[in-house]
């Protein structure tokens, strides 16, 4: 089994990467139940880093908006 990180000093890239590992991993016959748990636990852990870092980037992109009179504009992205 790789090296475990901790989760929260992953970024996104890593994350996902670990996240592929892990999955690589539970697909193996050969883990027992025991390492199966911890590595499904560590991929609930990744998952949901994976989501809030998605969710701090959605919170900040801007949308570009054309006024009548031809400037643009910067608005919030609506959910």
């Amino acid at each position: 089994m790789a090296k475990k990180k901790k989760a929260a000093g992953l970024s996104f890239e890593e994350a996902i990467k670990r996240l592929e590992e892990v999955v690589t991993e539970l697909e193996q016959s050969t883990v027992t139940l025991e390492v199966s748990l911890a590595l499904f636990t560590e991929g609930i852990e990744l998952v949901q880093l994976c989501q809030a870092i998605l969710n701090r980037a959605e919170e900040r992109i801007s949308v570009l908006i054309e006024k009548p009179d031809g400037t643009l504009v910067t608005e919030e992205m609506d959910e």
